[in-house]
């Protein structure tokens, strides 16, 4: 099962923080290559995967928009991208898609 967005970039673009929060991970994950975790205030955990550069350190506090991490192709990836995942207090994952839009972002259409 896929449980996240994966957005297409190239590799090193900026990759900005979708909540305030504190980094609780940054460095190798199986799968991933490299990710950040972010406990943002509400009590999920956003997950940047596939990152090619990490700019934050776990502790570190980051505010919605901040640059974490860069994107990149590492893991089991078969082009540059951001995989984003939201996990729920208790592990669950939820619909990134749900998350952005209920925090204000706006998402490309799908519609062909």
């Amino acid at each position: 099962m896929h449980a996240g967005l994966d957005f297409a970039g190239p590799i090193g673009a900026p990759i900005h923080s979708v909540s305030n929060g504190t980094v609780i991970e940054a460095g190798p994950a199986s799968g991933f290559g490299l990710w950040v975790r972010v406990k943002q205030d509400d009590g999920t955990t956003a997950v940047y995967g596939h990152v090619n550069d990490m700019l934050v350190r776990a502790g570190q506090r980051v505010n919605a928009g901040d640059v974490i991490a860069t994107v990149g192709n590492r893991g089991n990836s078969t082009g540059p991208h951001l995989h984003l995942e939201i996990w729920q207090p208790n592990g669950q994952k939820s619909d990134p898609a749900i998350y952005l839009i209920r925090h204000g972002v706006s998402l490309p259409s799908t519609d062909a």
